[in-house]
């Protein structure tokens, strides 16, 4: 909420912490994207790893090696 003077506007202090307030937000979105992305690929090779060690156990426990 800001704080509004009695001719309707606000103190420009107020304005430039909304302002800085406004545009950190901004810019935490799109580090958080960011992260999200990378998170999302390094699980998707760690599942990879993950299958190829598990197919090559199989093959193992088989007597494929």
């Amino acid at each position: 909420m800001s704080k509004v003077h009695n001719n309707g506007q606000m103190p420009p202090a107020m304005e430039r912490a909304e302002v800085l307030v406004d545009r950190l937000g901004v810019q935490l979105g799109h580090y958080l994207t960011i992260a999200g992305h990378q998170l999302r690929k390094a699980a998707a090779l760690a599942r990879e790893e993950a299958e190829d060690i598990w197919a090559e156990a199989q093959s193992i426990r088989r007597g494929e090696h």
